[in-house]
This record gives C-alpha cells, sequence and structure tokens, in this order.
C-alpha cells in the first residue's frame, strides 16, 4: 500500500506523519515481523519501529488480515499520541521511508531494554562461568517502580488503557536507568477498571500471560475474559525476571511424575510458577546472592496469583515495591548481597558504568553527525532553492517570448485576413467592370446599327435599349457530393453547444459548461482556452477576435465578452435581451451580428431577433421569427440567413436590404429590413444547419430517437441526402473553416468524435 493510498484510506494518519526523516543505517534491533532502526529528525537522533513490506506480498495473508493489522497501527498512533507521563516512551509521529508501502512509528531513542540489561545477547558469547555485571537491589525495585509507575498511569486514565503485552524486552532503558514501558500496539481501552471484559486470547508472550487469558470463552475460541490484573500478572513476570536475572523461559517441565498413582500429571499454572520461583530461589542461594527470603518474593507471589480478583491493584504493588524498597535498605539485606557478590564481581560495577559512558559518548557522536548532515541539507536546500528561482525566471523568459511570438502569429494571420478581403473586393471591381464594358460594348453596337439604318427614326429610338429583368438567369444550386474522415477525438464529450471559425483555428464551447477549446484545422491540435464567464453562450469571430455572446450562471446575460490576451473582456455593449443558447451569425463583410431566438428562463423561448453594427457599436430590434425555435442553429448562404430548430421546422431571410455598418438604420426602415420566409420541412430532427459552397447543408439529425449520419442539402426546394458522416449523431457543433470543408464534432451518438467533411 503506497503512502498516498494509505493516507486516503486512513486520513486520521496524517497529522502523525513527520518530513526529513532519516534513516542512518543502525539496527537496533529486529524480530519475525519486523524491526527496529535508528532515524536522524532535525536535530535529535530517534527510534523508529518498521513492518516487514513482505508480509504484504504473501499470498497466504488475507486482505482483511492485513487492513486489520493497519488500523491496528492507525489506532496504536491516535492512542499513543495522547500519553504524556515520564515513564511512558515518547511518540513523535510517523513516517513513510523510500521503498516501503508501511508507515513507521518514530519515537524517542533509548539506550537499551531491560532484557538485554539483564541477560545481554553477545557476539561471541561470553567464556563459561563469566560473571554477570553487579545491579543493586535499589536499581532493580527503582526499574519496577518506574514500570508500575507507567502501568498506573495507564490503568488510572478515562477511560483506562490496558497494556496487554507487558514483557522486559517492551521495558526501555535510558543512560539515567530510568524505565519507560514500549510498544501498545495490542493495548486495549476498556470502560471499567477491574471489570473483566472478551478479548483477544493470550494477546502478549506466553511465558508473560495469567491462566485467564489463554482460557476460551464459550462462544468464542479465539477470545478470552479479562481486565487489567493481566499487566499486574506480566509485572510479575518482569520482577521474576530482573531478581534472578534470567528469562524465565522454562526450567520447570510442564508434567511432572505422581509418585502416589505413577503416572504423569500436567503442573497447574499456580504449580509451574512456585516451582520456577523456588528454582530461581535455589540458584540465588548457591551462587551466594540470597540469604533468607528475598524482599520482592511476597510482592510476585501476589502478581502472579491464579485468580484476577486476587491480585493486588497497581497502586497497591507501588506500596509493596516502596516497602520492599525500604525493608531491604532497613535491614542492610542490599548491603550483605554486594558484601557476598563483589568478590566475585569487583569489577562489574565499573564494567557497567564504562559500557554506559561509551553508549553516551557514540550517543554524543551520532547527535554530532546529525547536526553536521543537518547542516549539509540546509546548505544544499539553500542551493536548489536559488536553481529554482533560476529555473522560474527562465520560464518566466520562455512563456514571455511565446506570447510574443503567438501575439506576432495573431498579427501576421489578421494582415493575411485584410489582404485575403481586399484581393476579394478587388476581384469583385473587376467583375463590375467587366459588366460595365459589355454594357458600353453592347452601346456601341447598337449607335453603329442606328447609323447604318434611315433616317426616319425618331429621337426616342437613340435611347440604348434596356434588358427587361426577365431576362436575368438565377443560377440555380448544383447538387454536392462530399465525404467525411475521421479526425483526432475532441479533450471532452460535446453537443448543443457553440462553435465558430477564423480559418485557421475552429472553436467549441459544450452546453452546460463554461469551457472553451481551441482545434488547430491543420495539426488536429487541441488547446483548451479560459474559461467564458458565463455557461451556455454563443461564439463568434468580431473584429478578428473571439466573443462570446449571451449565457447563464444563476441569472441570464445580456453581456458579450471578447477574448483578448487570453482573459474576457467587455468590449461591445449588451443586447437588449438577457438569453442563453442563441443562433448567431456575422455577414461577410463582418460589418453586421446577428442574434436569433434563444433561452430566456423558465420554460421560455424567444423568437426575438438582434442586430448589431459593428462599426457604430448599436443595437437594433429586427423582425421576431414567425414562432420560437427551440435550440436555435443558423448559417449564412451569401445575404441569405438560414435558422433550424430541433423539431423539423426552419426559416430564412435575405440580408440585401441591410445598409452599411457605419450608417444608423431610421427606425420607419426597420421592419422591411427582413422578411422570413419558411423553409421546407427538415428531412430530420435535431439536425445542425451549417454551409457548404455557398449552399445550406443539414447535418445528421434524429430519426425516431435514433442519431442518423446523413448530410442533406436543400436542392430546388427538396432536401437531398450528398453523403454520409463516420458516426451517427444528432445535436452536433459545426465549423466551416473554408467554403468547402466543414469541422464536425461531437452530439448525441458521437460524443467526442471529430470528423471533417469536404466537398468533392
Amino acid at each position: 500500500m503506497a503512502a498516498e493510498g494509505l493516507l486516503a484510506e486512513y486520513p486520521e494518519l496524517r497529522p502523525f506523519v513527520l518530513p526529513n526523516v532519516r534513516l542512518t543505517g543502525i539496527r537496533i534491533g529486529a524480530g519475525a515481523y519486523g524491526s527496529v532502526e535508528e532515524v536522524a529528525v532535525p536535530g535529535a537522533i530517534c527510534a523508529a519501529k518498521k513492518i516487514h513490506d513482505i508480509f504484504l506480498d504473501r499470498s497466504e495473508i488475507p486482505a482483511a488480515e492485513i487492513r486489520r493489522a493497519t488500523a491496528q497501527f492507525v489506532r496504536e498512533c491516535q492512542l499513543i499520541s495522547t500519553l504524556d507521563h515520564q515513564n511512558i516512551v515518547k511518540f513523535l509521529g510517523v513516517a513513510f521511508f523510500p521503498g516501503s508501502r508501511l508507515p513507521a512509528l518514530v519515537m524517542e531513542r533509548l539506550l537499551t531494554s531491560l532484557h538485554d540489561l539483564l541477560d545481554p545477547e553477545t557476539d561471541p558469547p561470553p567464556p563459561p562461568n563469566t560473571p554477570k555485571p553487579f545491579f543493586p537491589l535499589s536499581l532493580k525495585c527503582s526499574i519496577l517502580h518506574n514500570v508500575a509507575c507507567g502501568l498506573a498511569y495507564l490503568h488510572e486514565r478515562t477511560p483506562p488503557v490496558i497494556h496487554r503485552d507487558l514483557s522486559a524486552r517492551n521495558v526501555l532503558l535510558n543512560s539515567g536507568m530510568v524505565a519507560k514501558i514500549v510498544d501498545l500496539g495490542v493495548a486495549r481501552i476498556v470502560p471499567r477498571m477491574r471489570t473483566a471484559a472478551t478479548m483477544t486470547k493470550g494477546p502478549g508472550a506466553s511465558v508473560y500471560m495469567p491462566p485467564e487469558a489463554s482460557a476460551p470463552a464459550k462462544s468464542n475460541a479465539q477470545k478470552s475474559k479479562y481486565d487489567a490484573s493481566i499487566d499486574v500478572f506480566s509485572l510479575g513476570v518482569v520482577a521474576i525476571f530482573t531478581i534472578g536475572e534470567v528469562f524465565p523461559c522454562d526450567p520447570v517441565a510442564a508434567t511432572y511424575l505422581d509418585e502416589e498413582t505413577g503416572l504423569l500429571v500436567a503442573r497447574t499454572e499456580l504449580q509451574r510458577r512456585a516451582e520456577y520461583m523456588r528454582h530461581v530461589n535455589e540458584q540465588l542461594r548457591a551462587s551466594g546472592q540470597l540469604r533468607g527470603d528475598h524482599p520482592l518474593i511476597r510482592l510476585i507471589q501476589q502478581c502472579l496469583h491464579n485468580g484476577p480478583h486476587k491480585r493486588p491493584s497497581i497502586r497497591e504493588v507501588l506500596r509493596l515495591l516502596e516497602e520492599a524498597r525500604a525493608g531491604a535498605r532497613d535491614s542492610g539485606w542490599e548491603e550483605v548481597q554486594a558484601a557476598q557478590t563483589q568478590p566475585r564481581n569487583q569489577s562489574s560495577e565499573r564494567d557497567l558504568q564504562s559500557r554506559v559512558q561509551e553508549l553516551q559518548q557514540q550517543l554524543q557522536s551520532r547527535n554530532q553527525e546529525n547536526a553536521d548532515l543537518q547542516s549539509s541539507v540546509q546548505e544544499l536546500h539553500s542551493r536548489n532553492q536559488a536553481k529554482d528561482r533560476e529555473l522560474a525566471e527562465a520560464r518566466q523568459q520562455l512563456r514571455q517570448k511565446e506570447e510574443e511570438l503567438a501575439r506576432q502569429g495573431a498579427e501576421l494571420t489578421r494582415a493575411e485576413e485584410t489582404i485575403r478581403r481586399e484581393h476579394q473586393q478587388l476581384r469583385q471591381k473587376e467583375e463590375q467592370l467587366r459588366s460595365s464594358e459589355a454594357l458600353v460594348a453592347d452601346f456601341q453596337k447598337t449607335l453603329q446599327q442606328r447609323d447604318s439604318e434611315p433616317t426616319q427614326r425618331t429621337k426616342s429610338s437613340l435611347l440604348p435599349t434596356a434588358i427587361p429583368h426577365s431576362t436575368q438567369v438565377n443560377i440555380k444550386p448544383r447538387k454536392l457530393t462530399v465525404q467525411c474522415h475521421r479526425k483526432k477525438t475532441a479533450p471532452c464529450e460535446m453537443f448543443r453547444g457553440s462553435a465558430t471559425t477564423d480559418g485557421r483555428f475552429a472553436y467549441f464551447t459544450p452546453r452546460d459548461s463554461n469551457s472553451v477549446y481551441q482545434y488547430e484545422c491543420s495539426t488536429e491540435k487541441w488547446e483548451e482556452l479560459p474559461s467564458c464567464p458565463y455557461q451556455n453562450s454563443r461564439l463568434v469571430i468580431i473584429d478578428r477576435e473571439l466573443t462570446a455572446v449571451g449565457g447563464y450562471d444563476g441569472s441570464y446575460t445580456n453581456k458579450l465578452y471578447t477574448l483578448r490576451q487570453r482573459k474576457w473582456v467587455e468590449k461591445y455593449p449588451p443586447m437588449n435581451t438577457a438569453r442563453s443558447d442563441t443562433a448567431v451569425v456575422t455577414t461577410s463583410d463582418g460589418e453586421h451580428l446577428i442574434v436569433i431566438g434563444g433561452y430566456v428562463g423558465g420554460v421560455s423561448w424567444t423568437a426575438t431577433v438582434e442586430l448589431f453594427q459593428v462599426k457604430s457599436r448599436r443595437w437594433y430590434q429586427l423582425t421576431d421569427l414567425p414562432q420560437p425555435l427551440q435550440f436555435p442553429s443558423a448559417t449564412i448562404c451569401g445575404d441569405l440567413v438560414h435558422v433550424v430548430g430541433l423539431g423539423d421546422d426552419g426559416y430564412s431571410c435575405s440580408l440585401a436590404a441591410l445598409p452599411s455598418s457605419d450608417k444608423p438604420i431610421p427606425p420607419q426602415s426597420i421592419p422591411h429590413l427582413i422578411s422570413w420566409k419558411p423553409l421546407p420541412p427538415l428531412p430530420l430532427t435535431r439536425s445542425t444547419a451549417a454551409t457548404l459552397c455557398g449552399q445550406l447543408v443539414l447535418i445528421g439529425g434524429d430519426r425516431s430517437g435514433s442519431p442518423v449520419n446523413s448530410i442533406h442539402q436543400l436542392v430546388d426546394g427538396q432536401w437531398v441526402e450528398i453523403g454520409s458522416m463516420t458516426s451517427r449523431r444528432y445535436d452536433c457543433l459545426v465549423a466551416s473553416p473554408s467554403p468547402d470543408k466543414i469541422i464536425i464534432v461531437g452530439g448525441v451518438g458521437a460524443e467526442d468524435s471529430v470528423e471533417e467533411c469536404v466537398v468533392v
């Protein structure tokens, strides 16, 4: 389980995570399930308890068991973070180390454990009959008193805490021989003291467990009933170990021979403990360390009683320890013991003091190394910050250059557009000139014919003959043929949105979103632009700049926002009517913007049509649609505007009567500027209107609730199918970067599909 995954599953661990924790490479101890490593935190050397990651990879361990162990670790952190006592090891936090998927518990670094002090494991082992260092009774009583104080703190909390795993290995000592309790991984919070509760059977080492912790309950073989006296029993075993200085493993057989029956009989727990204590006393007497009763024997016997309620409370244990220490001091027992053992251990105390001093020097050396390392880390951190600042400045300069190049590119694009428009105007003037030359040639021909005829012609016959209007030929639209090709998919699903183009780029915004995406037609590259101020706006190019018309963001707006230097600004005056989901078109000369219909809230769709003159910056209300259209889409073919809705109805009007954009429109002429005429019934519903080669086409549609891929063209008042898309769709977005090509994006049925449709 990675660190982020574990913190996401257990967010209560986040407050305990320590930064800048580093392994020093020194292992303090190791066991079957984990290890204790020395770590460096800023300003100190500490210890960290790690669980081996290998247990996560063992297939025989169920996932529920792994989650249970992780939850137990979290509970231990939450519990020990609330503890503050001089005889409880101080908890600092948790840390994640590289290559490890489990957290480590970081705590204060102590000198050794009681187990290692009393029964050290040396490599190589000492020679036979090597005397052990002398530990005075006052030191042993002081250590046991420290342990009892720590247990009293746990038992007398509200609510009380039972340790359940007290042992000599879980009692640590600092350089001043002050004992502290560690490892509350299996500790339990109970509602009341001295009240038995059903808990896990045998939570700690079996040699430290009382009989009731091993006896199964009737309802569950893995549970037992016991109370806080389990810790008192374990303290009694720790006391045996302390006075005997030998680990109480099992020198006593679990069975004995009954002399009456001649059969092997199992010893009871009390018999086994009593036999073990007798064995320890015999060893002490044989070594000359004991003469008479040991001062702690009475305390140990009470702590190891089979009956939980007959064991003393932890407060009584503290009192008995004080009495034992005072009794030993008053009777001179400790001096006798020291006198008997001093000839044999005359250098042991000096060796112990020398060892303590050596360990203290090592600890000071480690602290100095850590301080030096921290200084190096700070210096490296300062260098990295300087490098980061240089990199940030370089990136800022690069962004400025990119923005400058983008601005120059935009200026170049506008210059190209200006040249193209001027070239188009020049071609129109050439056409007009050719038409004038043809009229002059016809007039000259007429004059020549007059001169060759008799002179009786009347004066009126000298005038040129006018060409009647009926002889002018209307060129019928030709039927187109199109092919569609699939392109790179869109960055998100799109339908019922808005699309526009400036030739090089196409711009799209999905419905119910204020996101705007730019599509480069030549490279198929998508880029997300700054979001619109409103959702459901309609995009249009005005004066070579991308503009969003209307929209909704909790309320409907009549504002126009223009994207300038990647910021949306209000460049133009607002419309007269606030609305969203309108249809917008601009005339071919770019001088007029027409806003058709739209949604005004509730269940209301409007038929309002407004005209905006770009140069004079004036708004006018034109003739309304014959009826409102839902989700209208519009396109312009020459001077004809076509608009269709969700149904099978649509309308068109001519813009030939529109005046120049720099001249105001007289109010009396507004009703006569446009006149809406119905289109032939659409072949499909929910189609999108577009223009190809100056002709009206419909993209996609809905037939009986299913999307279709047909493309239809209006030819001689009839809808003719001229091609098919690669995907079935309706309510799609369409942009026309050139007269013979359109870009089709999204729609219901093909939400992120992109196609290019070209005339062949």
